[in-house]
């Protein structure tokens, strides 16, 4: 009976130090654009810490047309892992390069994620462990301290009005999403530009019934280069797009 015991004991620890067995295969897309001097050390913390979480994965480059060595720095990571690739594309905003990465996707999950660094694989390690039930993932953050109170109201009066048009309840929804690949592949959706396609993903998935859950994930500030998603204008945009998403599934 002991020897039985032990057994069970040495069979779990196997299986907590190498959880990568009990999941899903993932890809990982990065849309990136004037990040040269954050890319390479977020490639190789990416690559580094996904076996640790995945056996089978991919990571791909969505370069949207960087005017600086963004894509010279993709192109050289990619000759040195064979499970890294990149897309280059005319810059056509953040949307269109978040589109191309869902649509090269090969494995289970797609996962978004940003090039900046403010958050990475192991940030995510609490998303991955209800990826197998699930349709959507949303990852929520906790405290932003180099948020200013202008983003933070921006913030919290966009998670109000989708609440108010959509009865959208979640804590978070433009960090961490990783959704089911064949799901969100097979969905039309509208190129409008900006971050806003993560919000149109999670309505749209909500309305077809599929599983959204929600998992603690954690907030880096950016180490350098420029915040682009939270300027005046791309607010401003993102809230138009909400509206003129209502809109569109509501009046006929």
């Amino acid at each position: 009976m002991l020897k039985i015991i032990k057994i069970q004991i040495e069979f779990c620890d196997i299986l907590h130090k190498d959880m990568s067995i009990l999941k899903p295969s993932i890809s990982i897309a990065i849309p990136t654009y004037n990040e040269e001097e954050n890319l390479e050390w977020v490639i190789k913390d990416t690559l580094r810490s996904l076996p640790k979480y995945f056996k089978d994965y991919e990571v791909i480059i969505v370069d949207d047309g960087s005017s600086d060595k963004t894509g010279e720095i993709a192109d050289k990571l990619v000759k040195k892992n064979s499970k890294l690739r990149v897309i280059h594309q005319p810059n056509s905003g953040y949307s269109k390069a978040m589109l191309s990465g869902i649509k090269a996707a090969k494995k289970d999950f797609v996962a978004y994620m940003p090039a900046d660094g403010q958050f990475l694989i192991k940030d995510m390690r609490h998303c991955f462990e209800v990826l197998k039930d699930s349709d959507l993932i949303l990852g929520y953050r906790g405290g932003r301290s180099d948020y200013t109170t202008r983003r933070i109201i921006f913030s919290y009066g966009y998670l109000l009005l989708l609440l108010l048009l959509f009865d959208i309840k979640y804590m978070d929804v433009g960090w961490v999403n990783i959704w089911r690949t064949k799901k969100v592949q097979k969905i039309k959706l509208r190129d409008v530009g900006g971050i806003f396609i993560l919000t149109e993903i999670l309505v749209r998935f909500k309305n077809l019934g599929y599983k959204i859950v929600e998992a603690p994930s954690y907030y880096r500030p950016r180490r350098a280069g420029e915040v682009k998603n939270a300027k005046l204008k791309v607010a401003a945009q993102t809230f138009l797009n909400a509206w003129k998403l209502w809109i569109e599934m509501n009046i006929k």
